[in-house]
């Protein structure tokens, strides 16, 4: 028998199956309940601060839980506030793993500074690296004082604790390191790949009843992932489990956990089916093409998808020159459309008017703004214009602007950069102006803009919720199949982006797609 058999066989003599299906409904019974009761008082502006209590009060259970299945005791026996109080320490520090979505309700509802938000986002790709690498190092020292609670309930003092939870702990820095990296990677991308099956499967669904149990089925098969995960926690160093009989009682506890977990998910799912289709959003052309019909933001795609498609709006994008001219371009960087590794905002327009760019068979060259601007508003054509701003460019940029303003009317403002986006407001206040969001992980920022502009993989119901709520119109970008079309069309979308406009023209009102919705963005 080799040595990954052996782990297994003795991962799962350490488990008692009861109480794995009794924390699986209970404790996510208790988390969905907390859950929905925080996003109904967000919803209904009833949240006050203390709330945060019940989501402190949970993961206290959470970690009260685990010490006792750690050292293999019922509940509350050998109870050890030290023990338990390490417990939550340990919990508290996971939560962002396994509570991701409580940290998320928070962040869309109550967001951090705008200016703390705008900076994470602008300098995300530099950021990011640094916060996997701090939480991976975090990771590493929880997994070394993993055994710390276990200690204390024995009688050990902290620091012995401590010492025997490393020493027992203790293995290759590198095999460790990586086996910790691949346990976080492990539960999102098993959780992620979860969620695409049960959205495939959502095809074969044929009435609304159909698709409540597949919804409840998802949150089951989730909810038994992450239980799977607390045990495999919860077993390191642990001795194989009592498999003494369960009585009556101990059954028909479990019997109504189980029905009254199945009644709080039918119930919220049968209301989330209740919602009705919302109002069909703008069509907006990204960078101007369709179905790939010409080279991005170039005059010449403008005109042809004007003609053929008749979009509502063609977003398009606009830099500034090293001599301040501004040029439609997205890229910062020509190396993927001209060949040239040079920077837009270090080349002049004398020398960037020389370039050929090629995309999808078609060449042209790069456009002065002013001209695309013309060519649009003689086709009568309006504009989704992104200022893509740089550490060179923000602070003369808008000038560029403004002799324009007279032919902008009509036309909408977007930018990634907050602050940007506040001047573009404050120089064009009847334009609509619009803030362009990377990704919706930690919410958006607070802000007076008429529209706020969701990044597709990311976007989440409460962000679509929250930003209704304060009164902006929402858009999404990029939505590029048919399929993920009628699984957006459910949401109250203002305007939608695309790289091909002829998604838009099949039926989506069915309830394979409206399951769909409901589980890729409850």
């Amino acid at each position: 028998m080799n040595t990954n058999s052996q782990r297994y066989i003795r991962f799962f003599s350490t488990i008692s199956f009861y109480d794995f299906f009794l924390l699986t409904f209970g404790l996510s019974f208790l988390s969905e309940s907390l859950f929905l009761f925080l996003r109904q008082s967000f919803l209904h502006n009833l949240y006050q601060p203390f709330y945060l209590l019940l989501f402190l009060a949970l993961i206290w259970l959470y970690g009260s839980l685990f010490n006792q299945i750690q050292a293999g005791e019922k509940v509350l026996q050998n109870f050890s506030l030290p023990a338990a109080f390490n417990s939550f320490i340990f919990w508290l520090l996971l939560s962002p793993l396994f509570f991701f979505r409580f940290y998320h309700l928070l962040l869309v509802w109550r967001p951090l500074p705008a200016n703390w938000l705008s900076f994470l986002f602008l300098y995300r790709w530099k950021i990011l690296p640094i916060i996997v690498l701090i939480y991976w190092l975090l990771l590493y020292l929880l997994s070394r004082n993993l055994l710390v609670s276990k200690f204390l309930k024995q009688g050990k003092s902290y620091p012995q604790s401590v010492w025997l939870s490393w020493q027992q702990t203790k293995q290759n820095l590198v095999k460790q390191s990586l086996a910790i990296l691949f346990f976080a990677l492990s539960f999102i991308v098993v959780t992620l790949g979860i969620k695409l099956s049960f959205i495939w499967f959502t095809r074969f669904v044929t009435g609304r009843t159909g698709g409540i149990i597949l919804l409840i089925l998802y949150r089951t098969v989730q909810n038994c992932l992450s239980m799977f995960f607390f045990f495999l926690l919860a077993s390191f160093n642990k001795k194989t489990a009592s498999t003494g009989a369960q009585n009556k009682a101990a059954w028909f506890r479990l019997s109504l956990l189980v029905i009254a977990y199945i009644g709080l998910y039918s119930l919220h799912f049968t209301q989330s089916f209740d919602v009705p289709q919302a109002p069909k959003p703008i069509r907006i052309s990204h960078r101007g093409v369709s179905n790939a019909n010409g080279l991005q933001n170039s005059i010449e795609a403008l005109k042809r998808t004007n003609h053929t498609f008749h979009p509502d709006l063609i977003e398009m994008d606009v830099q500034e020159t090293a001599d301040h001219r501004l040029v439609v371009i997205h890229d910062e960087n020509l190396k993927n459309l001209a060949g040239k590794n040079i920077r837009v905002d270090e080349t002049s327009w004398s020398e960037l008017k020389q370039l050929t760019l090629k995309e999808h068979g078609y060449s042209s060259t790069v456009s002065l703004f002013k001209d695309y601007l013309t060519a649009a508003n003689q086709l009568n054509q309006r504009l989704l214009i992104e200022l893509k701003v740089t550490n060179k460019t923000k602070s003369t940029i808008l000038r560029g602007l403004l002799p324009l303003e007279k032919q902008l009317a009509n036309h909408q403002l977007q930018s990634m950069d907050l602050h940007t986006a506040n001047q573009l407001k404050n120089l064009f206040p009847r334009l609509k102006v619009g803030y362009l969001l990377p990704f919706d992980l930690l919410g958006s920022p607070k802000n007076s803009l008429d529209f706020v502009n969701i990044e597709a993989r990311t976007a989440s119901g409460d962000l679509i919720q929250a930003t209704k709520r304060r009164k902006q119109s929402v858009y999404v970008w990029s939505v590029n199949s048919t399929h993920q079309a009628a699984i957006f069309s459910f949401q109250p979308w203002d305007g939608l982006l695309t790289d091909d406009l002829t998604i838009f023209a099949k039926k989506t009102n069915t309830i394979q797609n409206q399951t769909a919705s409901i589980l890729r963005f409850d």
